[in-house]
């Protein structure tokens, strides 16, 4: 009846794009089906996302329609008038006064016969079915156009997760409008899986849905389980869990043992990007290696790269590129970018990773965070590990700060664990004891976890961190002392 709504009553056709902004809500999910049903192209959006943000989005890719909600309009929105090129808004939900302009959730499905979809629509794989926007180095977002065919690329990973049956119960909770978070539903949807869906994720709230409903699978990404984990999660009685599932951002080795060990369940890692579908390797629970990303999906193929477009031989770090049925078609209205992610015939994920004798992939860092010092090259990851080795640090994010002589200086943001205490200078002392002199951090800032700014899937924003403290160490005169 939505698909119908949206041909029938807004005049939706084939190819046109719909922008969809919503929180939690099992809508976003319809609308995406519905959508792809009518033969338009789904644009899911940050609900985070302010005017300025939806209007670039919305002129980049011409989209006239937008589903959204009364809360994320008022948040985050405020006035139509902000997004001129929008001409039918979809609301969601309970409206309230001065909203009364729009159409509502139930309105657009009125009249409408569910067995009956008049407009006729041929759709071919390789058609573009959704735009995933992500954000670009020089600012503006790319639009990764993913096909049906990339869509559909997905059922090989039933092969590495064979065992999650029908009868599991998921617990979902990261922001659907992500593609990590709208792919995990569709698939809980074709599978038939009974999946719990949270509008927010809240650490509490998630250990009880867990204990009291007898979770057997939960989804969510790295700062999910590190945030869960100072929230008292060994308290909770986890036992009924079989899979813990984690994608969206490198995943600590310490959080995989202790969620394996309060619960006795399976870890599963994935690893991809918008512009892959978004999965690529899988540390499937059979064969689990920790401290890697896994192997790539079956009929996905992966190779280091160097800057020149040569392979590199086992244990070497490059580039991680990518070839395969998920991958993008290219990005929407960005010829430039589209041939610069796929130079030499392969698409480059931005990632260095290295691949061992048996084909597990490590990742390294990303490649625009690696800090270069005094000639060196520092891998931002390896020792943001090293640093949540102090037994007072809760999070740690590794950032490179320009400097004259030394070219970049490491410099570390942290939050501490609840009841903890310790000074910038103690953190700074335990580094240089306990990490090689040439990465530890020259200076150490402690921030509490709500003050570090973040991604929609809770990834620390490195780059808003370089811009804090851009002149921290001409300030303080600090890019002395070369060996820590």
């Amino acid at each position: 009846m939505v698909a119908n709504g949206l041909a029938q009553k807004l005049g939706l056709r084939k190819f046109d794009r719909i922008i969809i902004s919503l929180t939690n809500r099992l809508e976003l999910a319809v609308f995406t089906l519905a959508v792809f049903k009518a033969g338009g192209i789904v644009v899911p959006v940050n609900y985070g996302l302010k005017a300025g943000g939806i209007r670039y989005i919305a002129s980049n890719c011409g989209a006239k329609i937008i589903v959204s909600e009364p809360d994320v309009f008022k948040w985050n929105i405020g006035d139509k008038e902000k997004i001129p090129s929008i001409n039918h808004w979809i609301f969601c939900g309970e409206k309230s006064r001065g909203l009364d302009w729009g159409i509502d959730y139930a309105s657009l499905q009125n009249g409408m016969n569910p067995e009956q979809f008049d407009t006729m629509v041929n759709i071919i794989p390789d058609d573009v079915v959704m735009i995933a926007y992500t954000p670009g180095t020089t600012g503006k977002p790319k639009g990764a156009m993913i096909t049906g065919r990339n869509l559909t690329a997905l059922k090989r990973i039933r092969f590495m997760l064979s065992a999650i049956r029908r009868e599991h119960l998921s617990l979902l909770t990261i922001p659907l409008c992500h593609i990590f978070g709208l792919v995990s539903v569709l698939g809980s949807i074709r599978s038939g899986q009974t999946v719990i869906i949270l509008r927010f994720f809240e650490p509490k709230k998630v250990l009880n849905i867990i204990q009291e409903r007898k979770v057997t699978g939960f989804v969510g990404v790295p700062a999910m389980y590190a945030m869960m984990m100072k929230s008292g999660a060994e308290n909770y009685d986890l036992t009924y869990v079989r899979f813990w599932m984690s994608g969206a951002d490198a995943m600590p080795v310490n959080l995989i043992n202790q969620f394996k060990r309060m619960s006795g369940g399976k870890f599963i890692e994935g690893y991809g990007l918008a512009e892959t579908a978004p999965v690529v390797t899988v540390n499937a629970w059979f064969m689990h290696k920790t401290g890697t990303i896994g192997i790539p999906i079956p009929g996905i193929k992966v190779r280091i790269m160097d800057e020149n477009g040569r392979m590199l031989r086992r244990r070497e770090v490059g580039e991680l590129v990518v070839k395969g049925p998920n991958v993008m078609k290219g990005y929407w209205n960005d010829s430039e970018r589209t041939l610069d992610a796929f130079r030499f015939g392969w698409f480059h994920t931005g990632d260095l990773a290295r691949k061992s004798r048996l084909g597990y992939i490590t990742f390294v860092d990303r490649k625009k965070d690696v800090i270069k010092s005094g000639g060196y090259s520092i891998f931002t990851c390896e020792v943001e590990e090293e640093i949540r080795a102090h037994p007072a640090v809760a999070e740690a994010a590794l950032i490179g700060i320009p400097d004259e002589i030394m070219g970049e200086l490491p410099l570390a943001v942290v939050s501490l664990k609840p009841g903890e205490t310790a000074s910038e200078e103690e953190i700074i002392q335990w580094c240089r004891t306990n990490i090689a002199p040439y990465k530890a951090p020259r200076k150490v800032k402690i921030l509490r976890p709500e003050e570090i700014p973040r991604t929609l899937t809770m990834k620390i924003l490195k780059r808003e961190l370089r811009q804090m403290y851009a002149d921290v160490f001409r300030q303080e005169g600090d890019s002395k002392n070369i060996g820590g």
